[in-house]
């Protein structure tokens, strides 16, 4: 399996929000590898529009650039710490600037949940 990286975008094995025992294989954003659990920090990534109920929804602009196949959104309150095992496919890598937007929008997230 080739090495998991942050920034990197790959297909992964998502548990379903309504039944967490099943999943959705789906492309995700790799935020952070623990490597002495074998968990990787992922944030959900989806096609569909940013929803404006969810400030944390946040555009990724250069998608092309990261292979995936549709202007996409990254999910940020979807975050999820998963198996390595889940991990499937590499998809390819967020451009520097989704990079920044993101983990920006991830850290205002972060200090949110602890309030």
């Amino acid at each position: 399996m080739e090495k998991i990286v942050e920034q990197d975008v790959w297909f992964v094995e998502f548990p379903k929000e309504e039944n967490r025992d099943e999943t959705l294989t789906r492309p995700a954003i790799v935020m952070h590898v623990y490597n002495e659990t074998l968990q990787v920090l992922s944030v959900k990534v989806t096609k569909h529009g940013a929803r404006e109920s969810d400030p944390f929804d946040t555009g990724i602009f250069y998608w092309e650039d990261a292979y995936l196949r549709y202007p996409s959104i990254a999910r940020i309150s979807k975050t999820k710490l998963l198996s390595q095992n889940n991990f499937k496919k590499r998809i390819g890598t967020l451009h520097p600037q989704d990079w920044k937007n993101i983990t920006k929008k991830f850290e205002e997230w972060i200090n949110q949940q602890k309030l």
